[in-house]
């Protein structure tokens, strides 16, 4: 009994013992290898398996696709980017400046301006004159169809079906004649106020210069 009571006791104390002992020499299993995901200064995502300074954030995934370590770097400020009024304001002054230029070495003095303006001018007044007259003559031959057919009425005598078509193909031809003629006098009238504009540029410039 002395002999057994010993030999039970250390193995209890083995056992006990054993799996205490087997913990302590037991390694970690190795991590595995590591992923970078990467995102760059405009958002990107980028996957790696080396770690990338440039990055603005990067954060290390293990293989089962958790995060077990995150680093952030300076992010890179980006380029400004010149602001779209500012390109239109500085394309808008180029312009300007190139017809300030072309303004003052075409003319040497105001009236040569005018002169141009009536050389510009005359072709669209000849036009304008032209419809006029075909305008006249059509709305002369209007009122003298419709006379015809009024003097007809009086005497309560039907109409004639060829003098009605007359009479609304010359009413068509009036209407289409009348915007002819405005839309000629409109484009003159474009043309003086563009020398205008030109006269009144061209004297302030020459004041500038004194």
């Amino acid at each position: 009994m002395k002999l057994i009571c010993p030999l039970a006791a250390l193995a209890i104390a083995m056992a006990v013992a054993g799996p205490a002992g087997a913990q302590q020499k037991r390694k970690p299993a190795p991590a595995g290898p590591v992923t970078y995901k990467c995102v760059d200064a405009r958002g990107k995502i980028y996957y790696s398996d080396q770690f990338t300074p440039e990055c603005g954030q990067t954060e290390e995934m293990n293989r089962q696709g958790r995060v077990v370590k995150k680093h952030e770097t300076t992010k890179p400020v980006p380029a400004a980017k010149p602001a779209a009024g500012g390109t239109a304001g500085a394309k808008e002054s180029a312009e300007s400046q190139r017809r300030d230029r072309a303004l003052t070495a075409t003319y040497t003095t105001e009236e040569e301006i005018d002169l141009a303006r009536d050389r510009s001018l005359a072709i669209p007044l000849q036009a304008i004159k032209t419809s006029e007259s075909r305008l006249a003559k059509v709305d002369k031959k209007l009122l003298e169809l419709k006379s015809q057919a009024e003097i007809l009425a009086g005497q309560k005598k039907a109409i004639p079906p060829h003098l009605l078509e007359d009479i609304e193909a010359k009413q068509r031809e009036v209407s289409a004649l009348t915007d002819e003629v405005q839309k000629k006098k409109s484009y003159a009238d474009s043309v003086r106020a563009r020398y205008d504009a030109d006269k009144l540029r061209y004297r302030e410039l020459k004041t500038a210069g004194k």
